[in-house]
């Protein structure tokens, strides 16, 4: 069975010769260029051989071409930040113009996904990473979207308007640059992050729309949700009302919600089961490929691809990330040992 038929047929809820596996990290300073990304991306994937490719653009990529300066200060989760950010009073938001999505730094991701597709094509499913609109809008102002939709709603309705058609152009070229799949990141699904009222007015409308204009182009959207504290509560109610989406990710191991019950609730494919800030970083190969194999116990075989809840740390040890791909790949899961997780 080929990779493609592998995530095909999990995605679809079913269970076939094996579960698959997937593992991805930033490339610091690497990612700033089309060459330099590519290069990064596809010694990863030849390294470990996983199931489901993910490319991870630098963290600060689109709002670069309105005005933000990303840097990177070491951070081992190999993320960006702004040195300067391009909107600090809600009338900056109105000086927002639309992007042309084939130049500048979008353009300069779209030509790495066009490199990387050419080593993908046939060998590996690739994803490629968009942020919904309210997180690129975060970016922008510095983590003040909440104070901004508090105190400029009708500004930042037209704001999250424009940056929505942006963030689907650039979907767009991506998957006609090759990419196969979309990782959509969303940072307000949980119970700190915004309302209910908020995230029906500032979320929801333009997450939905986002995920509709890109939905027919491509093949899967795994949607992230991403959290900036341990044991926060994610709200899958919320996640539910959004049609489209084929699988999510979470950080499961540190947050309140389980895969299982993820599985449960959102009735979707699930996307996790490694420790990437815990053992996978600091424990020994063996701990961290039977921790892996745990959380596959715990969440059951179906419908789920084992991969971190965010991404690995530029400092965790290669034979780790071995110890749980091989072990996740050396499953036979018809077998008697695990007829018990069907």
């Amino acid at each position: 069975m080929s990779k493609f038929e592998l995530i095909k047929e999990t995605l679809l809820g079913n269970l076939d010769e094996r579960v698959p596996v997937s593992v991805w990290k930033h490339h610091p300073e690497r990612d700033r260029t089309p060459e330099g990304l590519a290069e990064a991306e596809i010694a990863f994937h030849r390294e470990f051989d996983h199931d489901l490719m993910k490319v991870s653009f630098h963290g600060r990529y689109p709002v670069v071409d309105w005005g933000c300066v990303p840097v990177y200060r070491g951070d081992i989760s190999g993320s960006t930040t702004c040195a300067s950010c391009a909107v600090s009073e809600p009338s900056q938001w109105e000086t927002l113009e639309p992007l042309d999505v084939n130049s500048g730094e979008f353009g300069r991701q779209v030509r790495a996904v066009e490199l990387i597709s050419r080593y993908a094509h046939d060998r590996v499913p690739m994803m490629v990473t968009l942020f919904d609109p309210p997180m690129v809008a975060d970016k922008l102002c510095d983590r003040g979207f909440v104070h901004h939709i508090t105190e400029s709603p009708g500004i930042m309705q037209s704001a999250l308007e424009l940056i929505t058609r942006v963030m689907v152009d650039f979907g767009k070229a991506c998957l006609e640059a090759g990419a196969d799949g979309l990782f959509i990141a969303s940072q307000h699904t949980t119970t700190s992050s915004v309302s209910d009222e908020q995230y029906r007015k500032f979320v929801l409308p333009f997450d939905l729309n986002m995920i509709s204009q890109l939905r027919q182009r491509s093949k899967f959207i795994v949607i992230h949700l991403h959290t900036e504290e341990s044991d926060e509560t994610i709200r899958f109610d919320r996640i539910s009302r959004t049609p489209g989406v084929d699988a999510i990710n979470w950080d499961a191991q540190n947050t309140t919600t389980s895969l299982r019950e993820g599985k449960r609730v959102s009735r979707r494919v699930v996307v996790g089961g490694i420790d990437h800030n815990g053992v996978l970083r600091t424990g020994s190969a063996d701990d961290a490929g039977e921790q892996a194999v745990s959380a596959l116990r715990d969440a059951g075989l179906k419908g789920i691809i084992v991969g971190p809840g965010c991404v690995i740390t530029t400092d965790t040890p290669n034979e780790n990330v071995h110890a749980v791909v091989d072990s996740i790949k050396s499953i036979n899961p018809w077998s008697k040992e695990w007829e018990r997780y069907l």
